[in-house]
């Protein structure tokens, strides 16, 4: 494996087929480790790669840590040996981020290298495609009553997908959701986000619904990117809280047009906010995607 830091550099939409081809032989389930998410944060986390041919590394600047490498599976001494050439180089202090469980599972060893920490904030939550969309156990049967609520008081209500001719309309939706919220720096990052997101659309190859309650009364909007792998990454999902059963009813759209699809949704991460936390959680998690930290020894 030839370690080359001179090929660090930031993230570009041209390197999409790139990032899916490596994405390819590893098919994480990682929602870090989506193209679509890399390019549209990419300024807000400083992000950069680096190409080392079998594999690429991004590096997050203002943090000083890189992630898990994208492509051919690692050993730790290999993962070790990347970590020691971006320390050497004045560029890290030995933070590895996004380890996949399987690494750790598959190499007992690991601690001979690393110190291994884990932040239950940082899980992902994934989720069945095929239980969200037919409703099926209680925890769902009981979010479907406020999917048939918001039927019964929206009967002309609709979902459309998201091209050309919407885009216009996301954007303001996302702008008007938004601006009702508490702002922080972490609203207006997300505004400007989904901006990118949309204003990127067709390149970065995404895919999304608007629901209308009315025709000229759009209540929610959800975009998504799917994985080289079984799993579709939801990268942003919101919806009109004055609009009861909107957010349900959203949620089961989009898993019933990705039915048969792809197995799993990936609702990202709950940053250990309780709020967010109880919100995923009652929609019964299939799986969670368990990511560690490592720190070089």
């Amino acid at each position: 494996m030839k370690i080359d830091l001179s090929t660090l550099r930031p993230i570009e939409l041209k390197d999409r087929a790139l990032f899916e081809r490596h994405l390819k032989v590893m098919k994480s389930q990682s929602s870090e480790c989506c193209f679509a998410n890399l390019f549209i944060y990419r300024q807000f986390y400083g992000y950069e790669f680096a190409d080392f041919g079998d594999r690429l590394v991004v590096y997050e600047r203002p943090t000083r840590q890189i992630h898990y490498p994208i492509g051919k599976w690692t050993t730790p001494s290999e993962l070790y040996k990347i970590s020691s050439a971006f320390i050497k180089a004045g560029l890290s202090d030995g933070a590895v981020y996004d380890v996949p469980e399987d690494f750790l599972d598959k190499h007992a060893d690991c601690d001979t290298h690393f110190d291994i920490e884990y932040d239950e904030g940082a899980i992902d939550y994934l989720f069945s495609i095929d239980k969200i969309a037919t409703c099926a156990g209680p925890k769902l049967r009981k979010k479907y009553n406020l999917v048939k609520q918001f039927q019964a008081n929206w009967p002309k209500a609709e979902v459309r997908a998201i091209d050309d001719k919407e885009i216009d309309a996301a954007i303001k939706l996302v702008k008007s959701l938004n601006s009702h919220l508490v702002q922080c720096q972490f609203i207006d990052e997300e505004t400007e986000a989904l901006t990118i997101a949309l204003q990127n659309f067709k390149t970065l190859k995404l895919q999304g619904i608007i629901l209308y309650a009315e025709d000229d009364y759009p209540a929610g909007i959800s975009i998504y990117s799917i994985l080289p792998s079984d799993t579709v990454d939801i990268l942003f999902e919101k919806a009109d809280h004055a609009v009861k059963g909107a957010s349900q009813t959203l949620t089961r759209m989009v898993s019933m047009e990705l039915h048969g699809k792809a197995k799993f949704i990936n609702c990202e991460q709950d940053y250990n906010d309780e709020e967010m936390r109880h919100m995923k959680r009652s929609l019964d998690p299939e799986r969670f995607y368990k990511r560690y930290l490592l720190r070089t020894k």
